[in-house]
């Protein structure tokens, strides 16, 4: 997968969390812009992380990854 396509969702989705306009859109974008950093953390293997963010072993949704 494209990391450039997935740094342009992950900040588009940080960009609509921002302007949301009621709290159940706020947080549904940011949770699709923390489910990008979680695939960009993967497709580098760790080379690139999100400061303060914490992974659990958990995935928030296995949508973007077909599994």
């Amino acid at each position: 997968m494209d990391i450039n396509y997935l740094f342009l969702r992950q900040q588009t989705e940080r960009s609509r969390a921002a302007t949301a306009t009621s709290n159940i859109a706020r947080k549904i974008h940011e949770q699709l812009a923390n489910e990008y950093e979680r695939l960009i953390e993967d497709a580098t293997g760790g080379r690139i992380t999100f400061v303060g963010v914490k992974r659990t072993a958990a995935r928030v949704s296995s949508h973007f990854t077909g599994k």
